[in-house]
């Protein structure tokens, strides 16, 4: 007899070393989760359905990618990202707007320490609406191109739309334009035909951000770049919500399919951009892109917006965007406008948006009536109730799916970029927002959205206890999983 069989069954090994895989995961839960629900979940899963809890963990609850960014980043020669709130220096709010209030001083100090990002004076700033204005715009400045153009995006479909912006960046990489090229590996395959292989097939230098393989890599997986970014050499760049396909563009009868919302940038914010873009590139190719060529220096225009950047990521412990958020909310007096196609913030976010709201301020919520992810919708629909209660306005607005990502807080404040209003965004993917302080600039971003609000239907309880009994039961428990919708 084998006494090693003897005293060890395979039963009770197995159970020894899934007990000791269990306790290992619990450290490690306790030691990084900053969320208590985070870590309570984790920890209950982990107990209570040991393999399945313990291979969700591993795939889902580590969060690598930090590790990888901060080897990047040493290797770049760049301080890594150590979480510590350190103050940028450079202009201050009253710089470019002097008579700034007391709330939005405050909150410009609070923004950049969590950015880390200094506030850039001296920038243009032009609306671009819907994809045949964005589009064109943006092919004609990189067929304008003399010397770098960087592109960076979520989906980038081999289309009508996509062969166009493939064709502008040959143009531009034959006529001896350096250009590079970053597509997240998930919008990568949008449409079946992979633009990376078209682009490489031309010499274009491309890289998928982030592609999971059976490795190690599988286990971030559920963490995209979802940055749409354009710039052209390091002097005009492109920014807002807008993937690059042909949804954006207007059927055959000059209906538009999708509504949705870009911006055209000049100024030294445009800096700051390159900057997010050269580091998610030696991220992902690991080649350094020389400063002196991909990074001039820009004379801010005079009378330009005060903008500063805020690039976010899983690869930061804070949720920077979501904190910004909640400051300009807590520095509204009059009027909140929030437009966005995806709709179900965290609890920290809603009970801002309540405050505000019972503090008098007028709060209005844009969302598609129509989601073209219907069991998002349900889910978020689920979540409104507590916000009409508290007074917000909660207005759908008809087809075309409206995909613009917008808020505009009083006439003092605006942010626009990548970022929904979902766990996804403000925790699990790489997004680029741009917020501005400039009265007339808001003013007129104001009125520009206002129509839209005018067009749409304004949900009271009444109505939302009016929807279909089994839309609300199934919004419910979809609404558990919201953090990963």
């Amino acid at each position: 007899m084998n006494l090693e069989a003897w005293i060890w069954p395979d039963g009770v090994l197995i159970a020894a070393v899934v007990l000791i895989a269990q306790i290992l995961a619990s450290i490690q839960i306790m030691r990084t989760k900053e969320e208590v629900r985070s870590a309570v979940s984790w920890l209950g899963l982990v107990w209570l359905a040991p393999i399945f809890g313990l291979l969700m963990y591993l795939l889902f609850g580590i969060n690598r990618i930090q590790r990888r960014a901060r080897l990047s980043r040493e290797k770049r020669g760049l301080r890594p990202r150590s979480g510590e709130l350190v103050d940028p220096g450079g202009p201050q709010i009253i710089d470019g707007m002097p008579d700034a209030p007391n709330r939005w001083r405050a909150h410009d100090r609070l923004s950049g320490r969590v950015s880390a990002q200094q506030l850039a004076l001296g920038n243009k700033i032009t609306p671009l609406e819907g994809g045949r204005q964005a589009y064109d715009a943006m092919i004609k400045a990189i067929d304008g191109a003399e010397h770098t153009v960087a592109l960076t995006t979520y989906i980038f479909q081999a289309d009508q739309a996509g062969r166009r912006f493939v064709a502008a960046l040959a143009r531009a990489k034959d006529r001896g334009v350096e250009v590079r090229v970053l597509v997240d590996a998930v919008g990568n395959l949008y449409g079946f035909k992979p633009v990376s292989n078209l682009l490489r097939r031309l010499n274009v230098p491309v890289t998928s951000f982030n592609p999971a393989r059976f490795s190690w890599r599988l286990a971030f997986f559920n963490l995209r770049t979802h940055r749409k970014l354009l710039i052209i050499d390091g002097k005009l760049g492109f920014a807002g919500g807008m993937n690059i396909r042909k949804h954006h563009l207007e059927r055959s009868d000059g209906t538009p399919r999708v509504r949705d919302t870009h911006f055209a940038l000049e100024g030294p914010i445009v800096t700051q951009m390159m900057d997010a873009f050269a580091d998610d590139w030696a991220f992902s190719s690991g080649e350094e892109l020389p400063e002196e060529k991909w990074l001039p220096p820009i004379t801010p225009i005079e009378g330009g917006n005060p903008a500063r950047a805020i690039a976010d990521g899983p690869d930061e412990r804070r949720q920077k965007t979501a904190m910004i958020i909640e400051s300009a909310l807590a520095s509204a007096r009059k009027h909140v406008q929030i437009i966005t196609p995806y709709f179900l913030p965290e609890q920290a976010l809603i009970e801002a948006l309540k405050q505000a709201s019972l503090r008098g301020v007028q709060v209005d919520i844009l969302v598609p009536e129509k989601s073209n992810l219907p069991m998002f919708g349900m889910a978020a629909m689920s979540g409104v109730r507590q916000l009409v209660q508290a007074g917000c306005n909660l207005y759908m607005s008809k087809p075309p799916f409206d995909h613009s990502k917008l808020m505009v807080v009083d006439k003092r404040w605006s942010l626009f970029g990548s970022s929904n209003w979902d766990a996804r965004s403000l925790k699990l993917n790489f997004e680029f927002n741009v917020e501005i302080y400039d009265e007339a600039f808001n003013s007129q971003l104001r009125s520009w959205v206002s129509e839209r609000f005018t067009s749409a239907k304004l949900m009271n309880l009444e109505a939302l206890n009016k929807r279909p009994r089994y839309k609300r039961i199934l919004g419910r428990i979809l609404w558990l999983a919201s953090p990963y919708l």
